[in-house]
């Protein structure tokens, strides 16, 4: 089962445990009572300059002849309404619209009025303006392609054991094909989704200690439905691939599983601080040709037969997250911020991101 695509689950909300304790970085257990309307809204920042190699950590566009400044952000805004239909049985839905925004530019002199490789980068504005390339020129994101929405989301979710100390939920997720998949026309592009199903079972537990110590954990198993993709075919490490190896694939992502804990300490009743710790895997994606003739018309244009499976390299990869979370939390309102950052990454090109998170949660008698 494979690793969720967007950079963590959509529930970073403190848990409120038995009594009136909270967890981040991991799915609630609890439900909204029966017959109430819980609102949550739950923005997102990822950014990154660096990605993880096998040989370590590297620059984003490191392949290219000359050297390019890259930074890749995300805000993910996601509204999510879930509504009690008994006090342990809720159903869900999220929706999310997704900022993305690339600042890519050349590094330039002490001045800063001339590129401090000139000869490297009109290399490199030739190499993307060349008909058998056909890429967009080095430039940060236009503004009208800012924004696009996200992958909807929905869920049922039971809370199937629950005592004066502990608690275990289990969920079930439906992700729709409602993202924006990037472009295989420009280097530096990203998505805001993979416009496929997936089907992901969470299951998240709370352990109350002293009354004070909260040791929440969760698992989250995700099955990637088959789908198509736009890719240009190509070894995964190099960014400068003819269009003329452009073609539509039959596209079977990997199945992911990942592990979520955020122990918190109680200060007060309603404030809590503690850090967190996040794991990611996902399977070797699959492409495939979706005819022969597909096949026929690359080898045609690239005059040799190119195997689409070239593609499922680097994309099973894993990473690991750690970070720190503060949280305040009533019996209707919560709120909560924490940061993590990328610690370890291998497989693939994986970003070396920064994410900023922010929870905001109220409960509502809807009638």
């Amino acid at each position: 089962m494979g690793i969720i695509k967007t950079v963590l689950p959509p529930f970073f909300a403190i848990t409120l445990a038995v009594s009136s304790a909270a967890t981040q970085a991991v799915p609630r257990t609890d439900t909204p009572r029966a017959g109430t309307l819980r609102v949550s809204f739950e923005p997102v920042i990822t950014a990154w300059e660096r990605e993880f190699t096998t040989t370590g950590e590297q620059r984003i566009g490191a392949s290219l002849p000359t050297t390019v400044l890259v930074r890749k952000e995300q805000r993910i805004t996601p509204l999510g309404l879930d509504f009690g239909i008994t006090n342990r049985i809720s159903i869900g839905a999220r929706v999310s619209a997704v900022r993305q925004f690339t600042r890519e530019s050349y590094p330039f002199d002490s001045t800063g009025s001339v590129p401090a490789d000139t000869a490297g980068k009109r290399q490199l504005d030739s190499l993307l303006a060349d008909p058998a390339y056909a890429f967009a020129p080095i430039q940060s994101t236009p503004r009208n392609l800012h924004f696009f929405p996200g992958d909807f989301e929905l869920e049922a979710k039971y809370r199937m054991l629950e005592s004066h100390n502990f608690a275990v939920s289990g969920a079930v997720v439906v992700r729709l094909p409602t993202g924006h998949q990037d472009s295989p026309n420009y280097l530096f592009d990203i998505s805001t989704g993979d416009h496929q199903t997936d089907i992901e079972l969470r299951v998240a537990e709370e352990l109350t200690l002293f009354n004070r110590v909260w040791l929440n954990g969760a698992v989250r198993l995700g099955r990637q439905r088959p789908g198509e993709r736009e890719r240009r075919i190509g070894p995964h490490d190099s960014l400068l691939i003819p269009v003329a190896a452009l073609a539509r694939l039959n596209w079977d992502p990997g199945d992911y599983a990942a592990f979520d804990a955020a122990p918190m300490y109680r200060f007060t009743r309603n404030f809590a601080v503690g850090f967190t710790l996040g794991y990611y895997t996902q399977q070797r994606d699959r492409y495939t040709f979706r005819s022969a003739q597909d096949s026929i018309d690359v080898a045609t244009n690239m005059g040799a037969p190119r195997s689409a499976s070239m593609l499922d390299a680097g994309t099973a990869f894993r990473w690991t997250r750690i970070g720190a979370a503060l949280t305040y939390a009533t019996a209707d309102v919560e709120g909560s911020l924490s940061f993590e950052q990328t610690v370890t990454g291998a497989g693939g090109l994986v970003p070396v991101a920064s994410v900023f998170r922010i929870v905001m949660r109220t409960s509502r008698w809807p009638f």
